[in-house]
């Protein structure tokens, strides 16, 4: 049995962008998990595996911390239905994580911040709002967040995404005719604001990775 550790808000929303390509890519190989949500004020159900953020995943007699060890360790231990089928390296994907976690997801933090602490449980709250302001540098998270829904955060976020828009407009997903770890790496930097703000739009109609997110969304559910 697998078991996966996944970062829980108020009325169990799951906004993790890093859990969520960790269930996608379980999703991917067809795997059933047992999920064990957790809260931050929670570390200690994941100090067995030495971490203090999650996912983590608990298969059998190993135990697998961070987003992208737990793709490389599915795709060793269930060869079928590959999370990187042509990408034998692993270096586009490797790529598409790293663009991820210190671009796109950075850009889109100011634009939901003062939602995410709002969202988080009653028990979390303290822990949250001290770690985040010292992120931004205030704690006047809806300041902060109503300053960059208003000054060029959108556009700034969506700057970030003409890589993805280039390859887009070529093909229907980032790893060619079929989604793979690039594109689940993607989809769960939106659905972390899609969980937390789901009225925030992002995107401009006309743009090219709005249809590939229609076609990805089927694969949430």
């Amino acid at each position: 049995m697998i078991t996966l550790y996944d970062l829980a808000f108020d009325g169990d929303r799951r906004p993790s962008p890093y859990c969520w390509r960790a269930k996608l890519a379980l999703k991917h190989k067809g795997l059933k998990w047992r999920d064990e949500p957790m809260g931050f004020n929670e570390k200690q159900k994941i100090a067995f595996a030495g971490s203090e953020t999650v996912p983590v995943m608990h298969d059998r007699t190993k135990v697998v911390k961070d987003s992208w060890a737990i793709a490389c360790h599915l795709d060793e231990a269930y060869p079928d239905k590959p999370l990187f089928p042509n990408d034998p390296g692993r270096n586009y994907a490797r790529f598409v994580n790293g663009w991820a976690d210190t671009v796109v997801n950075p850009a889109i933090f100011p634009l939901i911040v003062a939602d995410l602490v709002g969202g988080v449980r009653p028990v979390d709250k303290a822990y949250v709002v001290e770690s985040r302001s010292k992120r931004i540098g205030s704690s006047d998270f809806a300041g902060f967040q109503k300053k960059a829904r208003e000054g060029n955060g959108f556009a700034a976020f969506r700057a970030t995404l003409e890589p993805a828009r280039r390859v887009l407009r070529e093909q229907k997903f980032l790893s060619g005719d079929a989604p793979a770890y690039p594109d689940y790496i993607l989809l769960g930097t939106f659905l972390w604001p899609q969980t937390i703000s789901p009225d925030l739009e992002l995107l401009e109609k006309d743009d090219p990775v709005v249809g590939w997110r229609e076609r990805m969304l089927p694969l949430v559910a």
